[in-house]
């Protein structure tokens, strides 16, 4: 029993001595695997540091490129919007080219109607200046024969001059015009105030100059041309009249109005060849000058001082009821028109007096001295003159 007790007692000892060398085998395969787990934690913490800052740049550039995504965005709407502004301002230039383009036909169209009348009335004051020639050779060779007639000395008693101007008043009456229309009229009217008659065309001589200017001026000229130019503007009244000597420094207007429209438009114009608004009356004043009283139904509503001191206006210009001019006597605009009913209407080259300004009010006697009036006016285009009594029955 021994024998067997100690052979498993070597038996267990032997099993000791394996069970010792497994658990260093064991021991030594644990430390292994623990310095490799902490290798690959050591590689696994590195990746995630690099992985974090590669995420964290990864996440800035994704911002920069979100807000640069954003400024393109906004760029590409504010282009498109000025695209479409822009687009928008051509269309509607474009329907203003068309409109322009529509109106400078209908005006090439006019000017080329208008250049046919002119060269109609070219052609008749041709006619008309061709007759004249022949009544000047007629008139020359009378004269030749008066002066043939005529003995050349004083001593029979007659004076030459003289009698040469009595025979050659008898001769003109035949071509002198008759002094009955409302034109003649007028200038009869002016030309008893200081005036002076518009320049002349050069005939010949100046003797025979001055013998027809009244029948080709005021006949063919004054009326002919200036009714041409007055058709285009088709509103409007021309006052045709000669020039004033002088310059005017005061200056009086008396007229009944009645407008419909929102405005009032221009209610007289005086035009020169410097100044085509050397005198406008359109319903508003803006002169710092002078000295100005402005009456309203008889009653004075406003008055002022240093309203254009010194302010003349010039002699030479063509004055116009119911247009503005932007020429002399031409270039009118439709917009610019007065539209409404005038009655009454005259001119002084002087300040009324409040006396004189409450009669014309009240209905009273006219001042005297005025230089024009409604009597005066030449009417041309839509214009109508309405004959009426009372100022109830016109306005």
């Amino acid at each position: 029993m021994t024998f067997t007790h100690l052979q498993s007692i070597a038996e267990n000892y032997n099993i000791s001595n394996n069970i010792d060398s497994r658990f260093q085998v064991l021991s030594q395969q644990f430390e292994r695997i623990s310095r490799e787990l902490r290798a690959f934690k050591e590689t696994t913490d590195h990746s995630l540091n690099s992985l974090k800052s590669w995420t964290k740049s990864l996440q800035k550039k994704t911002k920069r490129l979100e807000s640069s995504l954003a400024n393109m965005t906004r760029a590409l709407r504010e282009n498109n919007h000025l695209n479409l502004r822009q687009i928008q301002k051509q269309r509607t230039g474009l329907s203003d080219l068309s409109h322009k383009i529509q109106k400078l036909q209908s005006h090439i169209g006019s000017l080329e109607s208008f250049k046919n009348q002119v060269q109609h009335g070219m052609r008749d004051l041709q006619a008309s200046l061709k007759r004249h020639q022949t009544q000047i050779m007629k008139l020359e060779s009378q004269m030749q024969g008066l002066f043939k007639i005529i003995p050349t000395s004083k001593e029979g008693g007659l004076d030459p001059l003289n009698s040469i101007k009595k025979q050659q008043g008898v001769v003109l009456r035949h071509v002198q015009p008759k002094p009955k229309s409302e034109e003649y009229r007028m200038r009869d009217r002016l030309r008893s105030g200081p005036t002076e008659q518009p320049q002349t065309y050069k005939i010949r001589d100046r003797q025979q100059q001055n013998i027809f200017f009244f029948t080709l001026c005021q006949n063919v000229k004054c009326l002919i041309i200036l009714s041409l130019i007055l058709k285009v503007c088709n509103v409007g009244s021309m006052l045709l009249f000669p020039s004033f000597r002088t310059g005017i420094h005061e200056l009086s207007i008396y007229t009944w109005l009645k407008v419909g429209a929102k405005y009032l438009g221009t209610i007289l114009s005086y035009a020169t060849e410097n100044n085509d608004n050397m005198l406008v009356l359109y319903g508003r004043n803006s002169g710092i000058l002078g000295r100005f009283w402005y009456y309203l139904d008889r009653h004075l509503i406003s008055t002022g001082s240093k309203f254009q001191k010194g302010y003349e206006i010039p002699p030479g210009g063509s004055m116009v009821l119911g247009q503005e001019q932007d020429s002399i006597g031409g270039d009118f605009d439709e917009a610019e028109a007065f539209v409404g009913k005038l009655a009454g209407f005259a001119l002084w080259t002087r300040s009324l007096s409040p006396v004189e300004v409450s009669g014309l009010a009240s209905g009273k006697e006219v001042p005297r001295g005025a230089v024009l009036s409604l009597d005066d006016v030449v009417m041309f285009g839509s214009v109508q003159h309405i004959t009426c009594e009372c100022l109830e029955h016109c306005m």
